[in-house]
């Protein structure tokens, strides 16, 4: 029995010693636009975007200094 619900003992100590017992949360790079980004882009313009709420194509495009 080498873990206690996935931590191992040692984990398990340090957080009662006041350590941290949560795994950190690994981030990825921020991806860049799609192909399909800016097809959207291209027809809808970023105001067309914004009124269909597509915050997640707009956020690529921004980020990549396309808008």
């Amino acid at each position: 029995m080498d873990e206690i619900f996935g931590y191992s003992w040692a984990d398990i100590q340090r957080a009662q010693q006041g350590g941290r017992l949560a795994r950190p949360v690994v981030r990825s790079e921020p991806k860049g636009p799609t192909r399909e980004d800016i097809e959207l882009l291209q027809i809808h313009g970023a105001d067309g975007l914004r009124e269909m709420q597509f915050h997640g194509t707009l956020d690529r495009l921004q980020r990549a200094g396309l808008i």
